[in-house]
């Protein structure tokens, strides 16, 4: 299945804007994690250090599947970086 149709750059750029408050030694190990949530062709990407949230949303979003689930912020932060330009 395939959520997104997106240029490595474009994925970045939502992505490092929400994980700026994410710390890598939490007690709460949920808050290591950035959620994205997918509907349609809008999809959110939230963190949270329990005080502040931030949220941005990018369209590059493919199918018509509803998608929510949380992912590590930086080992994707670090795919995502390893990844060729383009």
């Amino acid at each position: 299945m395939q959520l997104i149709n997106a240029t490595r750059d474009e994925i970045l750029k939502p992505l490092q804007v929400v994980s700026g408050i994410v710390e890598r030694r939490h007690t709460l190990a949920i808050l290591a994690n950035l959620l994205f949530k997918k509907t349609g062709p809008s999809i959110s990407f939230v963190s949270t250090d329990i005080e502040i949230q931030i949220t941005t949303k990018a369209n590059f979003g493919v199918g018509s599947d509803d998608v929510t689930t949380t992912v590590g912020a930086r080992k994707i932060l670090d795919i995502l970086r390893a990844l060729p330009e383009g």
